[in-house]
């Protein structure tokens, strides 16, 4: 009998709030080896609509420690805070404030969403976007202050008005699909897609081809970018661009990779 340990490679821990519903979105990034650890959180604000106040609440950095603290035992190789609108809404450096509570309580290097998709589109030397998300206007034009913040032109951003991770995390791929599709502007180097709820995994090969131009995504990014900081190549042809040209990024892109480095304690 055979037995192999998922875990040889290393273990990412994910930080994330409670009321995702996509947990099978994020295996479906993993090279063989490398396991994924979940801790889940709660606010005051879990059962209220979507908004700048309610992912506020998931932005503390009290309550992301204890998030932590709880995951901290299983020893993750890298850890990441997976929420991409509690990231960003309190603009840019924030975000590197979130990464350093939880890689410090862990003893890991650390990340987050947002810091994750940033990363990404510097490594891929992308400075002009086009921007689709799933939440009201109030919460995605946040997102596109902390793009432009963060370097880049954002061409045009779109909404789906969704109010709650339930309806995000249970719209089937080609919602998703056609949103990048409708957002498309010839002069955008990118398409970026928010919200570490959606499913996009299995459609982003085909989306790119069809659209002739990369397309980031909140978990695509958000599984990338902790295996970089682990070291991990996590190449293959099936998962975008990111992954298919840029999964050994830490070799040749270590500037990029690396803004959001924490090392072990």
């Amino acid at each position: 009998m055979t037995f192999s340990m998922r875990g040889w490679r290393g273990r990412i821990g994910l930080v994330m709030p409670d009321d995702a519903v996509n947990d099978d979105e994020y295996w479906l990034y993993l090279p063989d080896g490398v396991n994924l650890m979940i801790a889940r959180f709660t606010t005051a604000t879990r059962d209220e609509p979507i908004a700048p106040d309610m992912v506020d609440a998931y932005a503390d950095l009290d309550t992301l420690r204890r998030a932590a603290d709880v995951i901290k035992i299983t020893r993750p190789s890298a850890v990441v805070f997976g929420c991409t609108s509690c990231s960003f809404v309190r603009g840019v450096g924030w975000d590197i404030k979130q990464a350093h509570a939880i890689g410090e309580v862990c003893g890991a290097p650390a990340t987050t969403v947002s810091t994750a998709m940033v990363a990404a589109l510097k490594t891929m030397g992308i400075k002009s976007v086009c921007v689709g998300a799933p939440y009201p206007d109030s919460v995605t034009e946040r997102f596109a202050i902390y793009l432009r913040d963060s370097g880049f032109e954002v061409i045009h951003w779109q909404t789906l008005e969704m109010t709650s991770e339930w309806q995000i995390g249970n719209s089937p791929p080609s919602v998703w699909f056609d949103l990048a599709k409708a957002i498309d502007r010839p002069d955008a180097e990118a398409i970026v897609l928010s919200c570490t709820g959606i499913r996009t995994a299995e459609i982003l090969t085909p989306l790119e081809a069809d659209l002739g131009k990369p397309v980031i995504t909140a978990p695509q990014a958000m599984i990338w970018h902790p295996l970089q900081l682990m070291k991990v190549d996590s190449t293959r042809p099936d998962r975008g661009r990111l992954f298919a040209e840029y999964g050994s990024a830490f070799n040749t892109h270590q500037g990029a990779v690396r803004a959001v480095l924490m090392s072990a304690a």
